[in-house]
């Protein structure tokens, strides 16, 4: 019989390193659960009293007012700096970065219940593992980590760049927004300076949304390949139809996430192009370093967005894949008549991968289409230089 390495290939090599933090699922999904608190976008316990549904409320609210009113200052900057093209592309570039958070608010507010029950799934599950069973996860969680955490810096760093470069500079506020209306009172400006900060910050935190999504996917990935392991240890009927009836909830869980993350997948991809193609244009002028310290880690972050969920995304894909091909091997030849037709069934219903699709305008969200994003993005930005220098 095949060892239960078999089905840790892909991690093997990621596991054995050594890694920046380590940090196990509970300890990951407990952090993606503060800063989701704090953003306003981590689904509220089913279990909360009135009290903490209406404080978690009007929080959302209050969010979504400051991150409103940003934005109509950012579109006001663009028609009013619309002859300055470093300043147009730096606001275009920031406006998109916030259209991030106005999604993330809006889509997780409508999808709470949804992703309440993906996350409740997952905290169940873990209370029951076993220790092979965590060893898999766990190799998941170390093969992601350092560049989950690099990317999440590279956030940070946006955001403490942006909110304290008007203290070193001539910049008034930490956006370049543009407001209709006099800022001379100190308590005014520092108002509209906090409420810009904590924007900024919002932006920088709401990757978290995209973790999630990503611990879904491993979730999913790690699922299929502990349900793969125990098939090749199956001796009898009962347990061949307790996997069954785990590969239908492993499809389930699938279908449903695909349901819930759809159109948060698809935003992701439109809004972190744009301010990746925008910000990059302060970048290749004569700025300030100042300004480089801005948009550089906003640029970078930008591009490792969409590895963060498109990473674990052909993972998951490749873990179908591996198990489609474990049922093949499986010695079936001799066994009751009522097991093999079982496992013919598995064998038709793991034919088709878990390929998560962004809407029916993207391809499956797979690396190979990472790297068709970056190339596309790459050149829309090339076409525009050509087209503002010309």
């Amino acid at each position: 019989m095949e060892s239960p390495g078999h089905f840790l290939r892909p991690l093997d090599k990621a596991s054995n390193k050594s890694s920046m933090f380590n940090v196990n699922i509970r300890q990951v999904i407990h952090i993606l659960e503060l800063t989701g608190t704090f953003t306003c976008t981590w689904p509220l316990d089913p279990n909360s009293s009135k009290r903490e549904i209406v404080y978690r409320n009007i929080r959302w609210a209050f969010a979504m007012f400051n991150v409103i009113f940003l934005m109509i200052s950012l579109v006001l900057a663009v028609f009013h700096f619309r002859n300055d093209v470093i300043v147009l592309m730096k606001t275009a570039s920031e406006m998109t970065a916030l259209l991030e958070v106005f999604f993330d608010l809006l889509i997780c507010k409508m999808k709470n219940a949804q992703l309440q029950v993906l996350i409740e799934k997952i905290k169940a599950y873990l209370e029951v593992i076993g220790e092979q069973e965590s060893k898999i996860i766990q190799g998941y969680i170390d093969r992601y980590q350092n560049f989950f955490s690099v990317t999440a810096m590279s956030y940070v760093v946006t955001a403490i760049s942006f909110s304290f470069v008007p203290l070193f500079s001539a910049q008034e506020l930490p956006a370049d927004g543009w407001i209709p209306f006099t800022m001379e009172p100190f308590a005014v400006y520092w108002l509209i300076y906090a409420s810009q900060v904590y924007c900024i910050l919002q932006t920088a935190f709401c990757i978290g949304v995209d973790f999630t999504i990503a611990v879904l996917f491993t979730y999913a990935a790690a699922k299929l390949d502990i349900l793969g392991m125990k098939l090749r240890q199956v001796h009898d009927r009962d347990m061949l139809v307790s996997c069954v009836k785990e590969h239908q909830e492993i499809i389930g869980f699938v279908e449903a996430t695909k349901a819930t993350v759809e159109a948060l997948l698809f935003k992701t991809n439109a809004t972190m192009g744009s301010a990746v193609i925008c910000g990059a244009f302060p970048l290749i002028y004569n700025q300030s370093l100042a300004i480089v310290s801005q948009f550089l880690p906003l640029v970078a972050g930008g591009c490792a967005h969409l590895f963060v969920i498109s990473w674990p995304a052909d993972d998951l894909k490749e873990s179908s894949l591996r198990f489609a091909k474990s049922l093949g091997e499986i010695s079936w030849l001799g066994k009751p008549r009522d097991m093999t037709k079982i496992i013919v069934i598995m064998m038709q219903r793991s034919q088709k991968l878990f390929l998560i699709r962004m809407g029916g305008l993207l391809p499956a969200l797979t690396l190979e289409y990472y790297a068709n994003f970056l190339t596309t993005v790459s050149s829309y930005f090339m076409a525009m230089r050509t087209m503002i220098e010309s």
